[in-house]
């Protein structure tokens, strides 16, 4: 207990007056002066732990302004004390060493819970890592898909187009027929004798003339 200072609070242990002295100051303890308080009492029969049970032990115990550990009796007595303490031990002895752990234990102790939280952290992370992954990899086939069914549907929208273009009708053995002012000709009587005009076939153009009667 190298480092630490204990205080002493003497009190009646038994009897009607228990509870009156340093138990009733409890709820009064300077918390920056005082760390932790140890409410302890050797073995004895029932009738001398009864006042560990009573109402205003109780209640000075769960208003104490410091955590509190109950060390009532001995291992196997339970008393309204000990479940209303912040901590019990089942001897007074053993509240003094709860009360004052080793400084390497407790670095010790430290530095185990900090592994464990780093691995748990590290462990989250690699979970999130691998749902990121699967996300993404689940993202790249869906475009994919998407992209492929897009691509049939510009390949069949295409040939749709290709097979209403004119230039596949004149590769059936159609022409167009054009005057020198471009204009369309569509009908006989638009073809006068001498008439110059030109005929638009698959793969090119062909001058021709409206020859006389």
């Amino acid at each position: 207990m190298a480092g630490r200072r204990a205080a002493r609070r003497p009190d009646a242990r038994a009897g009607r007056r228990c509870g009156g002295g340093a138990l009733g100051r409890l709820g009064r303890l300077p918390g920056g002066a005082v760390d932790v308080a140890i409410v302890g009492r050797g073995g004895g029969s029932k009738e001398d732990l009864w006042t560990f049970n009573s109402e205003r032990v109780a209640r000075a115990v769960a208003v104490a302004a410091v955590p509190v550990v109950s060390a009532v009796g001995h291992e196997t007595d339970v008393t309204l004390c000990d479940l209303v303490a912040d901590y019990r031990a089942a001897t007074p002895s053993a509240a003094a060493a709860a009360a004052t752990p080793d400084r390497a234990e407790v670095l010790d102790h430290l530095a185990h819970v900090g592994a464990r939280l780093g691995r748990a952290v590290a462990s989250r992370v690699d979970l999130a890592g691998q749902r990121v992954e699967r996300s993404l990899d689940r993202l790249a086939g869906t475009m994919t898909l998407r992209v492929e069914r897009h691509r049939h549907q510009l390949a069949a929208l295409s040939g749709r187009l290709d097979a209403l273009s004119p230039l596949k009708i004149l590769e059936r053995g159609y022409a167009l027929a054009r005057d020198a002012e471009d204009r369309l000709l569509t009908r006989v009587a638009q073809f006068p004798p001498g008439l110059a005009f030109r005929l638009r076939v698959s793969d090119g153009e062909v001058r021709a003339r409206v020859a006389g009667p």
